[in-house]
């Protein structure tokens, strides 16, 4: 499975299997099997839906290293059931302002990630971090974060992951297990439009609920690949 997502060459990719009460799902990026991913998640559930081995109707449910995990359509959306990752606060790691390459408002750590929040969008949309610096933290990655300058988003972020083979992952889901119990916290409201200003950018809805955050995107089928052995 690591070879296969080597040679995908993707932020992440699914591997699936048929369990009791389920499937077995697995993640790996180009370097390293993670603990959770959304993302993958939700275009695994797309292709159980899409080729049929699903029916429409029914709900997909993985077994991951995160436990149980779920995935159900409404309308145009699949909505995840992940867990919760709360960041809690903690002193900036040496090096970390200086790899970042700007202000640090608020700095945590999550079971898996750091997450920090800086003065605003702008400067969010404008870090260009020392990546070599950032892998060397002793975690998965780096969540950027900021309220959005727009009505139209709650908040924004960027995610770096060098230690695990992604500078910057397009879009994380997972990301916004930490980020949805920050602004709940913070905008006193349990439901979020937001942004990941990534270069390709996207968008995701976020439901804090409890120990849960429901995340909520779409999924097109782009290609298929067949592997020969």
């Amino acid at each position: 499975m690591q070879l296969v997502a080597r040679e995908m060459n993707l932020s992440e990719t699914a591997f699936l299997h048929p369990v009791e009460g389920g499937w077995s799902l697995r993640w790996f990026t180009p370097a390293a099997e993670v603990v959770l991913c959304g993302h993958a998640t939700l275009a695994a559930a797309h292709v159980l839906w899409e080729t049929g081995v699903l029916a429409a109707s029914q709900m997909a449910r993985f077994h991951t290293l995160s436990g149980w995990l779920t995935a159900a359509q409404h309308g145009e959306l699949i909505e995840l059931d992940f867990p919760a990752q709360t960041a809690e606060p903690c002193a900036p790691p040496q090096g970390l302002a200086e790899a970042l390459g700007c202000e640090m408002r608020w700095v945590g750590l999550s079971r898996m990630d750091y997450l920090v929040e800086v003065g605003d969008e702008d400067s969010v949309r404008a870090l260009q971090p020392n990546l070599t610096e950032l892998a060397k933290l002793p975690v998965r990655g780096l969540i950027v974060t900021a309220r959005s300058g727009s009505a139209e988003f709650d908040f924004v972020s960027r995610f770096f992951a060098p230690a695990v083979g992604v500078n910057e992952d397009p879009v994380t889901g997972s990301a916004h297990c930490t980020l949805g119990p920050y602004w709940q916290a913070r905008l006193g409201k349990d439901d979020f439009a937001a942004f990941q200003a990534s270069a390709r950018g996207g968008e995701v809805n976020v439901g804090v609920r409890g120990s849960r955050v429901l995340l909520g995107g779409r999924a097109i089928t782009m290609g298929t690949v067949e592997f020969l052995h």
